[in-house]
């Protein structure tokens, strides 16, 4: 897509009251410092995106303006052979016009950004727009028009040996995943291999201490044996004598009841002897009769009798128990320390058993811990290569990339990469002319730099537009761009802007 301008009309904008200018394939601009040949440029980006022609912010009214002054841009464009007129006019706030129809702010800068990208348009239009910006935002817009290399092609740069540790990894995962994936196994398996180093270690010492020890692995078993046989018996035997002494314990305690029930029954029986026979009625007071007398002293002795007899029979069944208990067995107090001796004999023996099993498997042991050790150390080493592998595809992809951007340039060379101590690429971005870096290079080298730059971007991005070169009289000559070219001269004389038609490959 190619953008040329046709015309513009100025009035009350920086240097200039009121100003028209036609514009030809080539345009010169000349006239004394401060007449006004960079505001032309400054004109155009700010009727464009309200911006001086770096993109910083400007302010349109003449610097001695009364208040109240209203600057206004007209620029005749035509864009993929189409005219449009685009107007900007601010006094206190800005108002837009497409085609001499007023616009909303948001509704002119859409229309705008559907034409072209604004910071690729600042890079075509000014030669030293692109080097304003940070280092990551040129390295971003340089190389969005240049494709990576491919893997296969990268591969192939590479020895036999890192092509075959990537070839089949880079099928399965990105050149990135697979270097965290590698990465991490190195540490985690740097890690695992000291551990079974260690281990290895230990049971070699192990083993080396054990060398000469014997163990009579039958006769301690028949030892430990014998020992939970008598341990067996001590316990039946004190489960004979807790049981003796749970019986005569729950006797003592019936022996204990009675008594309570026999001192109990005396209480009742005494009781029943004192009272006293009642010869008046208690309800009506009405004196007894011999026979009613009778009666209740008969009730009297049979409840006597009665509880007399119970009594009796409680004296009996203690009786009974107490010579039951005066039959029964004492028994021995426990022996305590026995058992205790012989489960700790136990303890001893089952420990040197343990260790006699582990004694028996532990050359056993030392085979797997070294096979284990020797699997991890072939891992390790395996991430090892392969991410060494990965740095030096990360370098030769570098290289190819930097031949690549670089074919794009005759004089200019860039700098995508930079190598850090430990071996990692970094990005960076540099630009350098005779092996110079662009902040080294004097006025004229950094125009030429930048109109390379611009060819190549405008090639790239296949979008042709004007391009202003300013303070041009530093320069004696230049290859012309593929756009429209306006060149701003300070001389001598009075500002004059002549438009021409037919432009050769190099200009004064």
């Amino acid at each position: 897509m190619q953008i040329a301008f046709k015309t513009m009309a100025l009035k009350n904008f920086k240097n200039h009251q009121s100003l028209a200018v036609n514009f030809g394939d080539v345009t010169n601009i000349k006239g004394r410092n401060g007449a006004g040949k960079s505001s032309i440029g400054d004109a155009i980006t700010w009727v464009l995106f309200g911006t001086d022609t770096s993109g910083g912010k400007l302010d349109p009214r003449p610097i001695d303006s009364e208040e109240g002054t209203e600057s206004t841009v007209e620029l005749l464009v035509s864009i993929a052979g189409k005219d449009v007129i685009l107007g900007r006019v601010q006094k206190k706030t800005a108002k837009y016009f497409i085609n001499g129809i007023p616009k909303k702010a948001t509704e002119f800068n859409e229309f705008i950004e559907k034409q072209f990208d604004k910071n690729l348009f600042l890079s075509l239009f000014n030669p030293s727009h692109f080097f304003t910006q940070h280092w990551q935002d040129q390295r971003g817009q340089l190389l969005q028009y240049v494709s990576e290399p491919l893997n296969k092609e990268i591969l192939a740069e590479l020895s036999q040996v890192d092509r075959e540790r990537l070839e089949g990894p880079l099928k399965k995962h990105s050149l990135d995943d697979l270097d965290k994936l590698h990465r991490e196994k190195v540490r985690t398996n740097d890690k695992a291999y000291e551990r079974a180093a260690e281990r290895v270690q230990a049971l070699e010492e192990q083993a080396s201490k054990n060398v000469g020890s014997t163990f009579d692995s039958e006769a301690v078993q028949k030892e430990i044996e014998s020992l939970h046989e008598k341990k067996a018996a001590i316990q039946e035997e004190n489960d004979i004598r807790q049981r003796a002494m749970t019986a005569r314990s729950r006797m003592e305690g019936q022996i204990d009841n009675l008594t309570d029930q026999i001192t109990q029954q005396t209480q009742v029986v005494k009781s029943i002897k004192d009272e006293k026979v009642q010869e008046i009625c208690g309800t009506c007071h009405q004196p007894l009769t011999e026979e009613a007398i009778h009666k209740v002293k008969e009730n009297r002795q049979a409840r006597f009798n009665k509880e007399v007899a119970t009594g009796k029979e409680l004296v009996q069944k203690v009786n009974e128990l107490k010579k039951s208990l005066s039959d029964m067995a004492v028994a021995e107090e426990a022996d305590y320390d026995e058992p205790n001796l012989i489960e700790a004999k136990l303890m001893e023996l089952q420990v040197k058993v343990k260790q006699a099993e582990q004694a028996s498997s532990l050359a056993e042991d030392i085979e797997v811990a070294k096979g284990k050790k020797e699997a991890i150390r072939k891992e390790l080493v395996t991430s090892k290569g392969i991410v060494d592998a990965i740095k030096e595809f990360k370098t030769k992809r570098s290289e190819l990339m930097v031949s690549k951007v670089d074919d794009l340039f005759t004089t200019i060379s860039v700098k995508l990469y930079e190598t850090l101590k430990n071996g990692e690429e970094k990005a960076t971005f540099e630009i350098e002319m005779d092996g110079k870096p662009y902040s080294k290079l004097s006025t004229a080298e950094k125009i030429k730099a930048g109109l390379e730059l611009i060819e190549v971007l405008s090639m790239q991005s296949e979008l042709v537009a004007p391009t202003f070169v300013d303070n041009a009289e530093s320069i004696l000559n230049f290859t012309a761009p593929a756009g429209q070219l306006i060149v701003a001269r300070v001389v001598d004389e009075d500002l004059s802007i002549k438009a021409i038609e037919t432009k050769g490959d190099e200009k004064q």
